[in-house]
């Protein structure tokens, strides 16, 4: 009797667990679709969104190579190399929050992150979808949690092939871009240094900063003992406390790009100046697909000899 109930137990988890993020139920003239989240709850949601408002960073590239219908996206991706060159541009920017230019905004589907304390109102102006940041179990992407989100923002915006196949496709670019950089990257390690209000940010891989570019897609390595450090989270540091860590490329997100940040951060981790990478802190916290190969392709470009 105990063996049977450990055995339900497990398989309601299992259940429960492969539930996230699928259809479950289109309506009769199909104009309605109903979705499993990873939350275990089911929402009905437009079957073609025409007006969707992504407040998730992430989603806003994602979106466009998918060939959403955004009308708004968070306004940290405003002034980004994304903005400019790859979204529509009748697209809105509104702050997270702003729950009277969202509604100005007439969306029909709205995705944010979760928990988000505005997730009562928002669902008062549109059916909305929470994704958590670390979801990935039951993606086909799931060791890469970057594609993971490109995967389970295809299956709310009815685009779940599309965002299979360009899963797939980008599998096939990461292997270019790891040939063009040769053996540059192979046996080397990197830190990604990301600038705080008083204070630097060590991040890990899948944390955006252009973490994706540096581990997974080029494929450098990391200190053993940061990597465990990171276990829980970003490291709090000052420069001082870089010494303590290997790298031989430190790449920096930064506001500041002309402060003397790259010569002290070569001194203290006693490398070349010219293997301290200064990057734009706002093109590069974002992590969405087109985001990550444009920072992979200009990571190559200052990296190469």
């Amino acid at each position: 009797m105990k063996t049977r109930l450990v055995l339900m137990v497990l398989l309601i988890g299992v259940l429960s667990a492969c539930s996230s993020f699928r259809e479950t139920g289109v309506s009769e003239d199909g104009s309605v679709r109903q979705i499993m989240t990873e939350h275990t709850e089911e929402i009905e949601i437009p079957a073609e969104p025409e007006r969707v408002v992504l407040l998730r960073p992430i989603d806003a590239g994602n979106a466009s190579l998918l060939g959403g219908n955004v009308a708004g996206v968070v306004d940290a991706v405003r002034d980004t190399r994304l903005a400019e060159e790859v979204l529509e541009e009748d697209v809105a920017y509104l702050e997270h929050g702003d729950i009277e230019a969202l509604k100005a905004l007439d969306p029909d589907l709205i995705i944010t992150f979760t928990p988000d304390d505005h997730l009562f109102e928002y669902q008062e102006i549109a059916p909305t979808v929470q994704i958590n940041y670390s979801t990935a179990a039951f993606s086909p992407f799931r060791d890469k949690l970057y594609l993971a989100h490109l995967y389970n923002l295809g299956v709310i915006l009815n685009r779940q092939e599309e965002a299979e196949a360009l899963g797939d496709e980008w599998m096939e670019e990461t292997t270019r871009l790891q040939r063009e950089v040769g053996g540059l990257t192979a046996d080397r390690k990197a830190l990604v240094l990301v600038e705080g209000p008083d204070s630097y940010y060590i991040y890990g891989r899948h944390s955006a900063f252009g973490t994706e570019a540096v581990y997974d897609v080029l494929g450098f390595q990391m200190d053993e003992d940061l990597e465990e450090a990171l276990e829980d989270g970003p490291v709090e540091v000052s420069i001082d406390d870089l010494s303590g860590y290997e790298a031989d490329h430190v790449f920096v997100n930064t506001r500041q790009q002309d402060d003397g940040l790259d010569t002290e951060i070569a001194q203290v981790m006693g490398i070349d100046e010219e293997n301290v990478i200064m990057q734009d802190y706002d093109d590069y916290r974002l992590n969405d697909l087109i985001s990550i190969e444009m920072q992979a392709e200009d990571i190559i470009e200052r990296i190469k000899p």
